[in-house]
């Protein structure tokens, strides 16, 4: 048995357990139209949460002169349970091979409960706005994590960001877990779904890479890769879908995962970077503008504006309490003019 300490995102079980421990469905129907149609996910009905395309509706749509709209629709949630004892069964052996996959001769596990201060701290896009509705068990099995595996308690603070300063500077603890996250922290990380990388750092500078992904439709396509803060820096200027929000979310520019990559890809320290990073969101908003934050408040901002709250919620905190960042404390202290 290694030296090594795991140090276990719970999370991963809390959603993955509970989740798995169940068969869910939707029912839509329509108040005036003869629709009455059952769907596995929410996604199926009406396509991405956010664009609200790409699913049946968008389908059905084609034929009409005038489109319905997703809240036109009743939509009920249909729920089958598995029996408790076996999801926490699950929960058990999941938990027990996050610690073996590495072989470590110690274990800590951490698991959320309620908001991080992002939530708060966000104005341009609600952070973390993910409306599907909680999994039957969830509760019980975070009891279990928490009572019986003696997972601790994360507040405030986001699971992954607890676990990060839990391996910060500890060359023995390695964070266990599956968040995309992790590749751009200064610690030691073995992601659950991608075995054959091994244990990895992101104690450095990094690079980004383009890797070939086969999606379930069979189409082959490029997905944006990266370790170390490079993968911060592109996490800031692109968009995080789970977590939402994204570098262009009020520009006029069309920009995406490639636009970002392309932006940045090439740079050699943090000074270059930083700087092709903020040439990034300058391009975005190259004038100051007023908007509706996600509160239904008219706010003013610019590219620092955006730039700051993006690497505010994309970046994660290294020691517990510590205060925000600015980037513009950064650039000062890096030269680099703006």
């Amino acid at each position: 048995m290694s030296n090594l300490t795991a140090i276990i995102d719970a999370d991963v079980i809390k959603y993955g357990a509970s989740f798995a421990g169940q068969k869910t469905s939707i029912v839509v129907t329509h108040p005036t139209l003869n629709i009455n149609e059952t769907f596995g996910t929410r996604t199926d009905f009406y396509g991405n949460y956010h664009k609200k395309a790409g699913g049946w509706l968008s389908k059905y749509n084609e034929g009409r002169d005038s489109p319905l709209l997703p809240s036109e629709f009743t939509i009920e949630d249909v729920v089958k349970p598995e029996p408790i004892q076996n999801v926490l069964h699950s929960a058990k052996s999941m938990y027990n091979n996050m610690h073996t996959c590495i072989n470590a001769k110690r274990h800590k596990g951490f698991i959320g409960k309620g908001d991080s201060f992002r939530l708060e701290r966000s104005t341009l896009k609600k952070y973390k706005d993910r409306p599907a509705p909680k999994p039957f068990h969830i509760d019980a099995v975070t009891e279990y994590l928490e009572t019986v595996l003696k997972c601790e308690v994360v507040t405030v603070e986001e699971t992954d960001e607890r676990v990060t300063q839990e391996c910060y500077r500890k060359t023995n603890c390695v964070a266990i877990g599956e968040d995309k996250d992790y590749y751009g922290q200064p610690n030691r990380f073995f992601n659950i779904n991608k075995p054959e990388e091994g244990i990895v750092s992101g104690d450095c500078f990094g690079s980004l890479w383009l890797q070939e992904k086969t999606k379930t439709n069979g189409k082959v396509e490029s997905e944006v890769r990266g370790i170390g803060r490079m993968w911060l820096y592109y996490q800031t200027l692109s968009e995080d879908a789970a977590d939402n929000y994204k570098a262009h979310c009020f520009s006029d520019v069309t920009w995406g995962s490639k636009s970002a990559y392309k932006q940045l890809v090439g740079a050699v320290d943090d000074k270059e970077a930083i700087t092709k990073m903020k040439d990034g969101f300058q391009l975005l908003y190259p004038e100051p503008k007023k908007v509706i934050s996600w509160r239904g408040d008219e706010i003013e901002i610019d590219w620092l504006y955006v730039m700051q709250e993006c690497f505010t919620m994309a970046r994660m905190r290294k020691i517990k309490g510590e205060p925000e960042v600015m980037l513009k404390d950064v650039m000062d202290r890096l030269n680099i003019n703006y």
